[in-house]
């Protein structure tokens, strides 16, 4: 059985990737965030003004955000280096509220990467640890390319792909991340729904607790 990650291997990710500068206290206890520039979310196929006004006919787009609180876990993966936390799975379920469903939770699925840029993630199939929890609430038929979904008790939920996370280490308690998504289906109201959004979000390495955004447009 893959075993989580242990406290040494969290404070060995701490060591590697510190952070030399100082940072203030906004930045270590601040939500994630969005400014009124990024909620108007621009998609170049559409148009900016018929964008805002969420007006295209048969294929309306609106407005959809969503923020949890969240819970990772650390599952080591085939080539996993423990002092860079390169090649681990990062699955983990949250909380919160999400808009045309009130109450929520979500469910997501990451694989750890180095890059040019530093420790990112890819998307890995939500499935692959949360079939069953998914299949309780009647989703099924997922596919791989999905990486995370939220959902409520109704039926209705969104299905995410993914496209690359960065992540920015901040602090010894604070991991900023930041990546752009798809919405590439869903079930009830949200069944054939397409979009773009961006994800936004920290994390805790220490405690694998943090909290998430999702903003864009979705046209279902």
């Amino acid at each position: 059985m893959k075993r989580l990650l242990s406290l040494n291997s969290a404070l060995l990710l701490v060591l590697i990737f510190a952070i030399s500068s100082c940072v203030s206290d906004l930045e270590e206890a601040q939500e994630p965030v969005v400014s009124e520039a990024e909620l108007l979310v621009e998609e170049e196929s559409e148009g900016g003004e018929n964008l805002r006004r969420g007006v295209f006919g048969k294929n309306r787009s609106r407005f959809y955000f969503e923020r949890f609180q969240n819970t990772l876990s650390v599952i080591p993966g085939d080539g996993f280096n423990p002092e860079t936390l390169e090649n681990a799975f990062v699955p983990g379920t949250g909380k919160g509220r999400a808009t045309f469903m009130g109450n929520a939770t979500t469910f997501l699925n990451q694989f750890t990467q180095l890059g040019p840029e530093g420790l990112g993630t890819i998307g890995k199939p939500v499935t692959q640890f949360y079939g069953q929890q998914l299949a309780e609430l009647g989703i099924t038929n997922v596919p791989d390319e999905v990486s995370s979904i939220t959902a409520d008790a109704k039926g209705n939920s969104v299905w995410f792909k993914n496209l690359g996370n960065k992540i920015t280490p901040v602090s010894e308690t604070r991991f900023n991340f930041e990546a752009d998504v798809e919405v590439i289906g869903g079930t009830g109201r949200f069944e054939n729904a397409t979009g773009k959004g961006k994800v936004r979000g920290f994390f805790n390495p220490m405690t694998q607790e943090g909290s998430s955004i999702i903003f864009g447009r979705i046209k279902f």
